[in-house]
């Protein structure tokens, strides 16, 4: 335990006496968050600005009528419906955002006494792919039942949380706090290679030092580290409006859980790796396979393998990053209790010794082989 100790007060005075490193580790998830942050906050239950033309046709105005009596739970009214200027004007208006949506209502083509609906906007924006949607849902009932025509499907949700994503900024925050940590496994990589070109783990050896001993000393100081992650992307994300529904400190445990994982992934890639070159660059692709995979930038479909009770097992989740982005999500958006995410954390756990102890076994191994 000594020589632990001794390993893991050595690291962390090597990543002190280096911060840039962890800087640049901090610094890409902290900058992929901005981003989100300026192209995708929008407000889930916003009021949405829509310019309407074609209201003098027969029905129109009970439909716009109708439209602007939606609300959501809260009572906020869904839509600010405007009658639309000439042309020119609308389509100026949609281009700043000044309106998200340009409804452009006409006589059925049938010659019915059906209306139809036209939706025009930006549709790269995310406020007119939310704005657009919720009109279209609404919409379409009512027009099918002036119409005549049955109702065929009626979708009901019901909310399985108390809480849920306010913005689109909800949504992505934990998958980038997650990428922060999936950032050691370069970072663990690079320490460790360079351990071995500077002959460290030969002179430490004529000390009696074991592997384990060493890598667990390292990967003290990196499941610090990991920890520090979280917190400075969480302070990131409450400074740019993320709203926090859940445990602060169950989030950092959830970080550590998956932090674990990442670095015996660093492990293995320290054992491939002949310079910190490499070791950087294989670290980072194998950090960006499982950003995308566990679906941290865009959901990754089940690929349902097997059922163990409620849950369903798929293909991507023997990454331990799956579960861990699952279990992060419902804590802070949903602001999920220990008990209720309990199944996925062991899960982590789980996953996450296995890949530490294949990235022990495997460089000591190696290890072993250099010294004969």
């Amino acid at each position: 335990m000594l020589k632990t100790a001794l390993v893991f007060s050595k690291s962390l005075v090597e990543m002190v006496r280096e911060p840039q490193l962890a800087v640049l580790i901090l610094l890409f998830p902290v900058f992929m968050l901005l981003i989100i942050y300026i192209g995708y906050n929008t407000p889930k239950l916003a009021t949405h600005p829509v310019l309407v033309v074609g209201t003098d046709h027969p029905g129109a105005a009970a439909l716009v009528d109708w439209l602007r009596a939606q609300r959501y739970a809260d009572g906020r009214p869904m839509f600010n419906l405007q009658a639309a200027p000439d042309p020119a004007a609308a389509e100026t208006a949609l281009k700043t955002q000044a309106a998200t949506v340009l409804l452009r209502l006409a006589p059925s083509p049938d010659g019915g006494a059906a209306l139809q609906a036209t939706l025009y906007g930006d549709a790269t924006s995310m406020r007119f792919v939310t704005a657009s949607t919720l009109l279209q849902n609404l919409m379409v009932p009512y027009l099918d039942a002036k119409a005549g025509r049955p109702e065929v499907v009626k979708i009901t949700e019901q909310p399985l949380a108390v809480q849920g994503a306010q913005t689109d900024l909800d949504l992505y925050s934990p998958g980038m706090m997650l990428f922060a940590i999936l950032m050691l496994t370069p970072q663990t990589a690079m320490l460790v290679a360079r351990e071995v070109r500077w002959g460290t783990l030969r002179r430490l050896r004529l000390s009696a030092l074991r592997p384990w001993q060493l890598l667990t000393g390292v990967s003290l100081a990196q499941m610090v580290m990991g920890a520090g992650l979280v917190a400075v992307m969480f302070g990131c994300a409450a400074l740019m409006g993320f709203h926090n529904h859940g445990s602060v400190w169950l989030a950092v445990l959830i970080g550590l859980l998956v932090s674990f994982s990442a670095i015996g992934f660093g492990l293995m890639v320290a054992c491939i790796s002949t310079n910190d070159g490499d070791a950087l660059n294989i670290g980072g692709v194998v950090t960006m396979l499982q950003v995308f995979l566990c679906g941290a930038f865009f959901a990754m479909p089940p690929l349902t393998v097997f059922t163990v009770g409620s849950y369903e097992i798929g293909a991507l989740d023997f990454i331990p990053a799956t579960h861990g982005l699952l279990a992060l999500q419902q804590v802070l958006i949903s602001g999920a209790s220990l008990g209720q995410v309990g199944f996925r954390l062991a899960l982590t756990l789980g996953l996450s010794v296995v890949y530490y102890c294949l990235g022990v076994l495997i460089f000591g191994w190696r290890q072993m082989r250099q010294r004969t």
